[in-house]
């Protein structure tokens, strides 16, 4: 395989005396064709990381994708060091510092770090081994066939010489830009498909680590916040004499989002803000409830009269109608560390240290709130026609205690900046497990009524699916001659924003419960009514067919075992997983296994896929059987693992993840494991009690009445 781009010398290659007199080879977002310019004030081209190899053999990758648990810190290195001809642990990974104008904008989610790195991280290794290879055979005056770069050394096949990366790096950052670099073929790889220890492994391990949390400043203080209980409310009046009074409280801050205490540290910061005397303006949302939110939703979906003729006409003239009503709850992130942000503003600039999936808006909001209004306008007006980043703004983004997509919204990047320009001093900002909890962008509740018309053999002929409340509908993936959706959007109130997986562990559930429900209309095995209908899912259909393999699926089970079965493509990638259960009034639902099935496409690392297939799964179960957002009088009624618990080690049952070889590009890994759980569960719970659960999360006490 070879890859064509033309760029400028000026356009690729920058050296610097910082590098050791070395080489810095800089990669663009979509292709080697676009690169580092020489004058970074040049911002005709964006690149969004560097390779930097110094005279003194130091190879530095920086990596401008959040590491958040997903690997990227190692699957990227991995695409690299691949084509580089170097072994991963001779590769040092740091995290790219936030840089627009440099690294472009900087976001992580939707599963697509690897897809986008595929092709970008493999061209800037061989582009790299090419250019020290043509260094090497310009040094020792040989043709460039007589060299080859292997263990980050370029030998010269015809004699004895040899040079290792570094001695030629700052002769290769003279040499010309190759026009058309070589990739490996799959059969030729070395390091890709092979499960390689986690380069942050041992650091995870041994504590040195560094989480927000673990930031550490001169004169460093520590705050913490009090929202208002109710969505949307605001301060009235605060009597902060009781907090101020605490020892260790340095000052009490009243701020957008509610008012900060801040101190020494952090349990001075708690006691001090259990101690303050706060009246709040609860505003208009203060009488919202699940109950009226679900009361919304059925008068939105009773007011819809949007169908597309042709499918309501195809809905109609059918041997056979199935309607049914799927509902989904709020759901929490919950991440394992709870939202955190260390600001320093100091000699006219502003340092943030944030962990953060989007940390280019972490730059914008900073700006927008660290300067005076006048100011912050004239900046930004600068920067649009100068095509520059704030230079005020330093944004470092530490490693993500998960992410799961709620760091995709900034805002408690916005309190620490408006608390450290009411402090002379760095502040820590850190949220309570509470404060997480109860003032999240949860996952937005939803219903969905679902329509199918069946043909005299039970088949689908049409198929609709009405989602009120939430932003999509479902597609079918299965071959239906006539299907289609609508979306009724409701402002509920309750602030919502992207949960792991999105729209697809709504969609999954709803359209894997029904198809279900369908199979048993016609009266048909829910595995064999999928595959009928899969038939140009080849993909999709492998996964299917290979999960009831493994499960097992139509041969013996133990006694009052039974199984479920549901399927999704996203993100890129397919997945089907299999539940087997049994459940009793005593017992309650215990899940006994669950096999997974994946094809993500060419894998880098079969051990991070497993990993991240295995998280999803339990990250999904707990939303289906253990824990949601209720709403009380305007504000979210739990607060803790108490009363949102997830899923303990004790109660995750096995989970056998098999991976389908496939040569097509990557997809996604971090997220296509949840939506196919829910569905799975609920349908091996009918199998077993003829029960059907449309409402999450599920308990015995909805199988038993």
């Amino acid at each position: 395989m070879s890859m064509d781009f033309n760029p400028e010398r000026r356009e690729f290659l920058v050296t610097s005396a910082a590098a050791g007199a070395g080489m810095i080879l800089a990669f663009s977002v979509t292709s080697c064709a676009r690169s580092m310019p020489s004058d970074s004030s040049d911002s005709s081209f964006r690149p969004n990381g560097w390779l930097r190899i110094t005279s003194d053999n130091h190879i530095t990758i920086f990596i401008d994708e959040a590491e958040m648990g997903q690997g990227v810190h190692t699957a990227l290195p991995m695409l690299l060091a691949e084509e580089l001809e170097v072994d991963l642990d001779m590769i040092e990974v740091e995290q790219a510092p936030v840089d627009n104008a440099v690294y472009g904008w900087q976001y992580t989610g939707g599963s697509t770090s690897v897809k986008e790195g595929w092709q970008r991280f493999r061209q800037a290794g061989a582009v790299a081994r090419e250019m020290l290879i043509a260094a090497a055979a310009q040094s020792w005056q040989v043709p460039v066939k007589e060299c080859r770069a292997r263990q980050g050394v370029v030998v010269h096949t015809a004699g004895e010489r040899q040079a290792s990366y570094g001695e030629l790096a700052a002769v290769a950052a003279g040499m010309p830009v190759p026009r058309s670099v070589r990739l490996k073929e799959p059969k030729e790889f070395q390091l890709i498909g092979k499960s390689l220890p986690r380069v942050d492994g041992a650091d995870a391990l041994n504590g040195s680590a560094v989480y927000c949390a673990d930031v550490k400043l001169p004169g460093l203080l520590t705050a913490t916040i009090v929202h208002c209980p109710v969505f949307g409310g605001k301060v009235r009046k605060v009597d902060s004499k009781k907090a101020l009074a605490v020892p260790g409280v340095r000052q009490v801050v009243e701020i957008d989002a509610g008012v900060a205490v801040v101190a020494d540290h952090f349990w001075a910061a708690r006691k001090g803000a259990d101690a303050l005397d706060i009246q709040w303006d609860y505003g208009s949302r203060a009488g919202i409830s699940s109950q009226s939110i679900r009361q919304l939703f059925a008068e939105q979906a009773d007011g819809h009269t949007g169908m597309e003729q042709g499918l309501a006409a195809a809905l109609t003239d059918v041997p056979l109608r199935v309607e049914a009503e799927y509902q989904l709850p709020y759901q929490a992130h919950a991440t394992a560390e709870p939202m955190c942000c260390t600001v320093h503003i100091h000699d006219g600039i502003c340092e943030v240290w944030a962990p953060s999936q989007k940390p280019s808006e972490v730059q914008a909001v900073a700006a927008r709130f660290s300067m005076s209004r006048v100011e912050y306008l004239l900046q930004r007006t600068r920067n649009k026609l100068l095509k520059h980043p704030f230079d005020s703004i330093r944004v470092y983004n530490t490693l993500l205690g998960g992410g799961f997509g709620r760091r995709l919204k900034n805002d408690y990047v916005v309190e620490a900046v408006q608390i450290a320009k009411a402090v002379d001093a760095p502040v820590k900002l850190i949220w309570s497990r509470e404060q997480d909890i109860q003032h999240g962008y949860y996952r937005p509740a939803s219903l969905h009524r679902m329509t199918a018309g069946l043909d005299n053999h039970g088949m689908p002929v049409a198929w609709h699916q009405l989602a009120v409340g939430a932003s999509g509908f479902g597609s079918p993936y299965y071959k239906i001659p006539a299907s289609g959706g609508n979306t009724v959007d409701v402002d509920t109130g309750v602030p919502i924003g992207p949960w792991r997986s999105v729209s697809h562990s709504w969609n999954a559930f709803v359209v894997e419960g029904f198809i279900d429900e369908l199979a048993s209309h016609a009266g048909k095995d829910p595995l064999a009514y999928r595959l009928e209908l899969l038939e140009q899912q080849p993909r999709l259909k492998a996964v299917v067919e290979m999960a009831a393999d493994k499960a097992g699926w139509g041969g013996p089970l133990p006694q009052e075992h039974y199984l479920g079965i549901a399927a999704h493509p996203g993100f890129g990638s397919y997945v089907a997983q299999v539940v087997e259960l049994s459940v009793n009034k005593n017992e309650g639902i215990r899940i006994h296994r669950i096999v997974c099935v994946m094809d993500c496409g060419q894998v880098i690392n079969p051990g991070m896929v497993v990993g991240q297939m295995e998280g999803g799964i339990i990250f999904g179960l707990t939303a289906t059987l253990t824990s949601a957002i209720t709403i009380r009088d305007g504000r979210t009624e739990q607060s803790n693992f108490h009363d949102f618990p997830i899923l303990r080690l004790d109660e995750t049952p096995p989970i056998d993840v098999y991976i389908r070889p496939s040569s097509k590009p990557p997809g996604g890994v971090g997220e296509p494991g949840v939506p196919p759980i829910a569905p799975a569960v609920v349908n091996a719970l009918y199998a077993a009690t003829t029960v059907r659960i449309r409402r999450l999360p599920v308990g015995a006490g909805d199988l038993f009445s």
